[in-house]
């Protein structure tokens, strides 16, 4: 009995497990991924740079309005960077959103995610690092909505990072749960801080599902549990009161 129940607990325990251990959902986290699904490219918009050709190069930066997975939903668009200001916390790309010209330089990216679960709790972790080291100068704002909503600047993030070189001189993972309100919802990063081409920078996105959503009520796991071991207990009485029994009646008959 005892260890029919052990199996059984284990068994739910590694399906959790797995379940935990899903991809991300993330299209082109990292920003490695240099082409379009349909084999288009890009340009960028200060150096006119074919966004395929930084496969080519040993150190460049452009500023485009659209990367495969992300597009440019405020500001002046997506600045990507390889080997110009920091290696990358992984691969050979990263993102900077604070990006040229400067004046009105924050910019917001934006991807969609669709087929989530309602109501079930996704992780969402990235690598953040400060370019400058002055106050207010190096945030990145994330924001998690309906993806019917259109973004605009007077939404509040639902978290915000910021930083100074000297302090956080180093790649450093940002971690925050999100829950999903729509099967379908829009995930952004935006910069916010001093507009001057210099910001936060952003690389190595994830999203994994940690939970699914609400579900009928069913018995706690110790309820569960201890049910099983008052039947055994039930069970094990009931063959020791039948013991006694028949050893009472071979008694009798002797």
């Amino acid at each position: 009995m005892f260890q029919t129940l052990n199996k059984t607990l284990l068994t739910i325990s590694l399906l959790l497990s797995s379940s935990l251990a899903s991809a991300s959902l993330i299209t082109n986290g990292s920003f490695e991924e240099l082409i379009f699904a349909d084999n288009s490219s890009s340009k960028g918009s200060v150096h006119k740079t074919d966004l395929q050709n930084f496969e080519n190069k040993n150190s460049a930066w452009d500023v485009f309005y659209t990367l495969p997975g992300w597009i440019t939903t405020a500001g002046n668009g997506i600045e990507l960077q390889k080997n110009v200001v920091t290696n990358s916390a992984d691969g050979q790309q990263h993102v900077e959103l604070d990006s040229h010209p400067s004046g009105s330089s924050n910019a917001v990216m934006t991807q969609t995610l669709d087929s989530l679960i309602i109501g079930a709790q996704y992780l969402l972790e990235f690598s953040y690092k400060p370019r400058t080291n002055e106050v207010n100068d190096n945030g990145i704002n994330v924001f998690w909505y309906e993806a019917t909503t259109d973004f605009n600047l007077n939404m509040n993030a639902d978290f915000a990072v910021d930083g100074r070189s000297t302090q956080t001189p180093n790649w450093t993972v940002q971690s925050i749960f999100l829950t999903a309100q729509s099967d379908t919802m829009d995930l952004s990063f935006g910069a916010f801080g001093k507009q001057n081409s210099l910001g936060g920078l952003l690389d190595n996105i994830s999203l994994v599902q940690i939970s699914d959503g609400p579900v009928a009520e069913i018995p706690e796991p110790s309820v569960f549990v201890l049910s099983l071991l008052g039947f055994a207990a039930l069970v094990r009485r009931q063959q020791n009161i039948k013991s006694k029994y028949n050893a009472a009646l071979l008694i009798t008959n002797k």
